[in-house]
């Protein structure tokens, strides 16, 4: 009888333990969960929601997309996400169509505030650009990659239709990379505070002084490119990301060809000789790509045309960049105390820093 005694002790004890162990583990996800929990898209929009809410109580903030690096074009919903999502308040997304899985989320959580914080902007077109130089290579200046009105609708463009086909695969309806562009991100930032302030009025005080405060950073930094474009201004290039011609664009350098490169990305032998000969009828000898594809983009042009490649950040993840024709410890990890809005404008900064080197202005 003691025997069995102790044993209906010990399952009593086990079962008690059990229950208390659900207990716990449900009030720590309860904990989890209070409060505003905000869902950024990807890495630039995080930055951005992380510099307005610092120091709010209860705000959580959690990226989407945190293993993914690189752009998210072709980013498909994990069982994960799809939980996080419907546990959310707030979700703010890039917009520009950056967000091509957004639909499938729209559809499942129809209380889910989704906010596009590039509501507004006027974006340039994607990859599309003009092939025709003619006998006379002064008509290209009429249009460029750097042209947000260009639509490419004249008959030298028709002349070749078939080959601007071929790139179809390449091409965006619009360029969504503007968190590259000072101004974007300015406006991003706007649509951040604006979505924390309505989700959160009880804090709004500081959700302003927050973004005031990012605001006068950014500012800051789009002055410091402003200054160099004084310098930049006028020159030419082929870029190998379409987040580079907005950067590009703010210090006056004109993209005359852009090809966005990705893991999938197969250059043809057609398109390889007519970017070549491009960089060669511009005089081209500096091409800007992203550190994964720089050994590409050396081998396939910058050899052709005795130019060389120079790596920039694209500001996609939290990452180093490790190759590169200019100084390599200029892109080193950042200080364990930035964040934000800081750790973007370093990075910013990083890109102009190389920028000028590569034109021998530092």
């Amino acid at each position: 009888m003691g025997k069995r005694k102790a044993v209906f002790m010990c399952g009593l004890l086990a079962v008690m333990f059990g229950i208390t162990a659900m207990i716990v583990a449900f009030a720590e996800k309860k904990g989890e969960t209070d409060g505003l929990l905000c869902v950024t898209s990807f890495y630039p929009v995080q930055l951005l929601a992380e510099a307005v809410s610092e120091g709010a109580e209860g705000v959580t903030v959690k990226n989407l997309t945190e293993n993914h690096s690189g752009c998210i074009h072709d980013y498909t919903l994990t069982t994960r996400d799809m939980r996080l999502l419907s546990e959310a308040e707030l979700f703010l997304i890039n917009g520009g169509d950056m967000e091509l899985f957004l639909e499938k989320a729209a559809v499942e959580y129809k209380d889910l505030k989704i906010v596009d914080t590039s509501e507004g902007y006027a974006f340039l077109e994607g990859v599309e650009h003009n092939h025709d130089h003619g006998a006379d290579a002064d008509a290209h200046e009429a249009e460029s990659c750097t042209d947000p009105a260009h639509n490419h609708g004249d008959e030298a463009h028709n002349v070749h239709a078939d080959e601007t086909d071929a790139h179809d695969d390449h091409s965006e309806a619009v360029n969504a990379h503007i968190w590259l562009d000072v101004d974007g991100y300015l406006l991003q930032l706007s649509g951040v505070e604006e979505a924390f302030v309505q989700a959160d009025p009880a804090q709004a005080a500081l959700y302003r002084k927050n973004a005031d405060a990012c605001r006068a950073e950014l500012t800051k930094l789009k002055e410091e490119y402003e200054t160099a474009k004084i310098a930049l201004a006028g020159k030419e290039t082929v870029v190998f990301h379409e987040g580079f011609v907005y950067l590009l664009r703010m210090l006056g350098i004109e993209t005359v060809h852009c090809l966005s490169m990705d893991a999938d990305t197969q250059i043809a032998a057609g398109e390889a000789a007519e970017i070549t000969e491009e960089c060669k009828l511009h005089g081209i000898t500096l091409l800007f790509a992203e550190a994964e594809y720089a050994e590409t983009v050396t081998d396939t042009f910058a050899k052709e045309i005795s130019g060389q490649v120079v790596v920039l950040d694209p500001v996609t993840g939290d990452r180093k960049l490790n190759t590169g024709t200019i100084s390599d410890d200029a892109t080193g990890g950042m200080s364990p105390e930035e964040n934000g809005i800081s750790l973007y404008c370093t990075r910013m900064r990083r890109n102009l820093d190389r920028i000028m080197q590569a034109y021998g202005l530092r």
